[in-house]
């Protein structure tokens, strides 16, 4: 709901000052041109924008929902490995993305997950949890989500 004040002021040095005022009662999360300037242009996350008008992130993803306001994907909380953070945004990790590579490689040329993990170990190459023993299982889940992903 909008309310407008007008008032008209006889006694001041111009003749026909008008003074119009306009105060919105409605929450800014029902208001789709606020939220479409702010999470489609200006590119804020819904958590940004919850943030600057005080309200939960909760409240505002129903809200883009609510107004078909088609949403980004945005990545988890947690950095996949080949990657690190640098000034806020998520960057390759080049020496991970070496071992990566040295991944691929080796399945291309027929090696075993446990082969691979074998070799990284006695190489002491670092896990993605910063240990030196690497489990098949940990080169198999990089390598799918590489491979799934086309990353390299």
């Amino acid at each position: 709901m909008v309310d407008s004040f007008q008032t008209d002021f006889l006694n001041l040095s111009s003749k026909h000052l008008t003074i119009k005022s306009t105060v919105s009662t409605t929450p800014l999360f029902r208001n789709k041109a606020f939220l479409n300037q702010k999470y489609t242009v200006e590119g804020l996350t819904a958590r940004q924008i919850a943030v600057l008008i005080g309200c939960g992130h909760s409240c505002i993803n129903a809200a883009l929902d609510r107004f078909d306001i088609k949403k980004k994907k945005q990545p988890s909380g947690w950095l996949t490995y080949g990657t690190k953070m640098e000034n806020g945004k998520r960057v390759p990790h080049v020496r991970e993305r070496m071992v990566i590579e040295s991944i691929l490689c080796k399945r291309k040329a027929g090696w075993s997950y446990q082969k691979i993990s074998d070799w990284l170990s006695n190489r002491g190459i670092e896990t993605p949890a910063g240990q030196t023993l690497w489990y098949h299982s940990t080169v198999r889940r990089i390598h799918d989500r590489v491979v799934d992903s086309n990353i390299c």
